[in-house]
Parts: structure tokens; sequence; C-alpha cells
């Protein structure tokens, strides 16, 4: 699912990633910032077709944060 989630992001932020692990915030992707957070939530839960929380939404700062929240969706 990491490669999944690092094309999605690749997508977005039109930009190439580094190499994703679980521990990789958000805040070191290239072209990360406020709005390219929200805008790489909405595409990850149009893509994946989850709904994140509010709360899920504030506080996922890294990729393995973003794992946890999908798995939980399809749990």
């Amino acid at each position: 699912m990491i490669e999944r989630l690092s094309a999605l992001f690749a997508e977005v932020l039109r930009r190439p990633m580094p190499t994703l692990t679980p521990e990789t915030p958000f805040a070191d992707l290239p072209g990360w910032d406020s709005v390219a957070h929200l805008s790489l939530l909405l595409a990850v839960e149009r893509h994946f077709g989850a709904t994140f929380t509010s709360t899920q939404m504030v506080t996922m700062q890294t990729v393995g944060d973003m794992l946890k929240a999908l798995e939980q969706h399809h749990d």
C-alpha cells in the first residue's frame, strides 16, 4: 500500500517522492504545506474509498499514521 501512496502523493504534489517509510513525516515531503496536507488527505480518501475523522486529519503526521487510519477503515 505504501507504493500506492507514494504514487498518489507524487501525483497530488506534482513532484517525485523520496522513498516513503511508515516513519516519514508529511512535513518532509517535497511541496508539503498545510494546503498540500489537506489535498493529500482528500485524494487518499477518494482513491481508497476511506473517510477520515476530523481527529485523524488533524493528528495524522506520518505515512504510518495514514496507513493505520486506512487499516482501521478497512477493518
